[in-house]
């Protein structure tokens, strides 16, 4: 599938061009999506947006009916574009805002049943490193307690800018739970069925641009943080062209029930996904190449990799829930997600892997794991 093209700018203090970049793609006019805080980042490097609307109104799991008011300020108030700016829940309203814009009904924008011509651009600032959003054609948002995947490829941003800045001031278990975002984006793209040698390519990017820069930018090196924002944007250039896998499927139930951050609730699975495909002869190839693209060589070693991972930025493994509600868990997964997964899983085996996901390594297992993270790389 081809990617529509996008405009990128790179570089610190690069938010200071975003009403520059708005002109040049035709807006007048546009709608500010973001939080209050970032909204005043935004304005006080580009004093000639003062007078675009702001909309703040959204939640951090998205929902439609956040979008609708959205809407309704973008019509009232004569808007001709959208510029987002923070993490995937910013994004993902102003996809959901442009859906609405241009579907008949709010049914047919969750259905990404959309006009042909979209006149409105869309601008992206990602001020987290993590989900990719502003390369993806996708929305993840709720309704009436239901989740739902909007997907056109209008929807994809037409232009974005990169700014470490932006990074600079965020909580330090945001920074780790979106870089794990990163990463598990781009392991599950790269073992995608819709996996392709374009995706390839920007799934190798992700994966490689997290795991070297991962201790240094949650040290805050600022250099590895410039890093790390441009392979969270691999990672959505990847997903954009697989989509996701059964590590995303699972999180989402994670992170509505327990409160997990998302990219946290990714990696929980992630190890035991990988433990059950090592199971399946069909899956040995991809295992064994992605294990050495990771430079670990023998794919049992990656699982280790990434709990050590997770143990080693003190991102700890959750309690293991009631009986109740591991089933409730594993019936909230939707299986329309698990379709893409490279091993089909029953009903019996997404919950098996949240059970084992909760379940914790013994000290010796444990130290096993946050050897191979201490010295991965040296």
């Amino acid at each position: 599938m081809a990617q529509p093209w996008q405009k990128v700018v790179r570089g610190r203090g690069s938010i200071a061009k975003a009403a520059q970049l708005a002109e040049k793609l035709g807006m007048s006019r546009p709608l500010i999506i973001a939080s209050q805080h970032l909204a005043g980042r935004l304005l006080r490097a580009n004093p000639s947006l003062l007078a675009a609307p702001v909309f703040s109104g959204y939640h951090p799991n998205p929902d439609l009916l956040d979008a609708i008011p959205a809407a309704q300020t973008f019509r009232e108030t004569g808007c001709d574009g959208i510029i987002s700016i923070g993490g995937g829940s910013a994004m993902d309203t102003a996809k959901a805002v442009k859906a609405l814009l241009y579907a008949e009904n709010p049914e047919a924008a969750l259905a990404g049943k959309l006009a042909d011509d979209l006149p409105a651009p869309h601008l992206a600032i990602p001020a987290t490193a993590g989900t990719g959003a502003e390369a993806t054609s996708g929305a993840v948002v709720y309704f009436e307690e239901r989740k739902y995947s909007i997907s056109n490829s209008a929807l994809r941003p037409d232009a974005v800018i990169l700014d470490a800045d932006l990074l600079d001031t965020l909580p330090l278990y945001h920074r780790k739970s979106a870089a794990l975002d990163a990463l598990s984006q781009g392991i599950e793209s790269y073992w995608s069925v819709s996996a392709s040698e374009d995706s390839h390519v920007h799934a190798f990017l992700a994966i490689l641009g997290v795991l070297d820069n991962l201790k240094e930018y949650t040290a805050g090196n600022p250099h590895a943080a410039e890093e790390m924002l441009d392979a969270a944007y691999q990672s959505g250039q990847a997903i954009h062209l697989t989509r996701t896998t059964a590590a995303h499927a699972m999180s989402y139930p994670l992170t509505k029930r327990l409160g997990l951050a998302h990219g946290h609730a990714c990696m929980l699975t992630l190890p035991i996904l990988w433990e059950s495909a090592m199971s399946k002869e069909e899956m040995q190839p991809v295992l064994r190449d992605l294990a050495g693209k990771m430079r670990l060589g023998d794919p049992q070693l990656v699982p280790k990799l990434l709990r050590g991972i997770l143990y080693g930025l003190e991102m700890e493994i959750p309690s293991m829930p009631d009986a109740d509600t591991l089933e409730a868990l594993a019936a909230s997964v939707d299986p329309d997600r698990l379709g893409n997964h490279p091993v089909k899983m029953t009903a019996e085996d997404v919950l098996e892997t949240y059970r084992r996901a909760f379940t914790p390594l013994c000290a010796a297992e444990r130290q096993a794991c946050l050897d191979i993270w201490k010295y991965y790389g040296l």
